[in-house]
């Protein structure tokens, strides 16, 4: 199991889910709480509700990056560079998990043996954690590649 996995495996028996996960890692860097964008990216997990839509990790790592570099306030401006970021992170995921077949939450928890098979089955964010410390691996890097600032907004 990923070293990371272990710190965030507490999160996970408390039913946080992928999206959720790189949210609160996110909240965690720039030293923040916020409960209500936490419940909010609870609408991404296991592919929208299980209706075969993208991977939490996936999206959950969109709003993370967007969490440092969009707009929150209407004194606020995104970061001039937010869509071509936004862009980097999803081709990579594109790429990193194309041999899944897909994007979806379903092809991706198959492709990382997450699901036993059973009908109505929500993955295993365990059996997930490789792929989510490569996701936050990558979140990382393109924080510093953008130059983007992650303390919080004030």
């Amino acid at each position: 199991m990923n070293p990371m996995m272990m710190e965030l495996l507490p999160l996970v028996h408390e039913g946080y889910c992928c999206s959720q996960l790189l949210v609160l890692l996110m909240l965690q860097v720039r030293d923040e709480e916020n409960p209500g964008l936490v419940r909010s990216v609870h609408g991404l997990c296991h592919g929208i509700g299980q209706s075969d839509g993208p991977c939490g990790l996936l999206t959950g790592g969109a709003c993370a990056l967007a969490l440092t570099a969009g707009k929150g306030a209407a004194h606020e401006t995104p970061h001039p560079m937010l869509t071509p970021l936004l862009n980097d992170y999803a081709t990579w995921f594109y790429e990193r998990t194309g041999p899944y077949g897909g994007q979806s939450c379903g092809q991706v928890a198959a492709g990382l043996g997450a699901l036993s098979g059973v009908a109505g089955e929500m993955p295993n964010p365990v059996a997930c954690g490789d792929l989510l410390a490569e996701c936050w691996g990558k979140i990382m890097e393109l924080v510093q590649s953008y130059d983007l600032d992650i303390t919080p907004a004030s």
